[in-house]
């Protein structure tokens, strides 16, 4: 019996010493252990083996219940800044419209949100951060997406030219079929009717789609649905637009 409860007392030793180095000073589960493991090593001293088991066994109780609370704690606390980053990425979607531009991933997300709240009411932390992560992980996706369109457009200067200004190059003279050719253009010389037809009542003589001259500003419109705004700049990199 002596023997048993000098183990059990060192124990319970061992796990105060673990427990006061988590700084948990404030938890009164563990005032209560450190307090029955004293009343157990007195007990044990004054030789009545009775009470210093009855103690000991009590103190391993609350020494349970401590490491339950600190459990609890450190899963409120991850619960606590994985819905903190969560609300920030919601507010984050709020900004880009994700409600109205990507509603299947803002709907997901927002259910995440919903999700984690609840579960952090109810005391289930370890389910509220899985559900606070899952907000983060479908809104970075999100935002993985939308700088790969926003990549795709700053690599195609956002949209094709509207207007192109004919050129005065003596190697190469501009026409509407060579204009026409040109890959930020319909990169298809055969397409020069839809220029001609679009700026004829602008040329000098609407009937000679051959006459135009340095400075003339063409309309090119769209023809495959592409983008188009600005006038054309040889400062700007364009993506050609397809040639089928």
């Amino acid at each position: 019996m002596k023997k048993y409860l000098t183990i059990l007392i060192l124990a319970l030793a061992a796990s105060s010493m673990a427990l006061s180095a988590q700084s948990l000073i404030d938890n009164p589960s563990y005032q209560k252990s450190l307090e029955l493991k004293a009343m157990a090593v007195q007990a044990f001293d004054d030789g009545d083996y009775d009470a210093a088991t009855e103690y000991a066994s009590q103190a391993k109780e609350y020494a349970s219940l401590s490491d339950q609370y600190v459990e609890k704690m450190v899963a409120k606390a991850a619960a606590d800044k994985a819905i903190a980053k969560a609300k920030d990425k919601m507010a984050w979607a709020d900004k880009v419209n994700a409600k109205a531009l990507y509603p299947e991933a803002y709907g997901k997300a927002s259910e995440y949100y919903d999700g984690s709240l609840a579960d952090y009411d109810g005391e289930d932390y370890p389910s509220a951060t899985d559900k606070a992560r899952s907000v983060i992980d479908t809104l970075d996706g999100l935002a993985t997406l939308i700088a790969a369109k926003a990549s795709v457009a700053v690599k195609q200067d956002l949209a094709l030219p509207a207007i192109y200004v004919v050129r005065l190059i003596p190697e190469r003279r501009d026409c509407l079929w060579r204009i026409a050719e040109y890959p930020f253009i319909y990169n298809n010389p055969t397409k020069w009717p839809v220029i001609y037809e679009a700026n004829k009542k602008t040329f000098r003589d609407p009937g000679n789609p051959n006459l135009i001259f340095p400075g003339q500003k063409l309309k090119i419109p769209s023809i495959k649905g592409e983008t188009r705004d600005g006038t054309y700049d040889p400062t700007k990199t364009y993506t050609p637009l397809p040639k089928k």
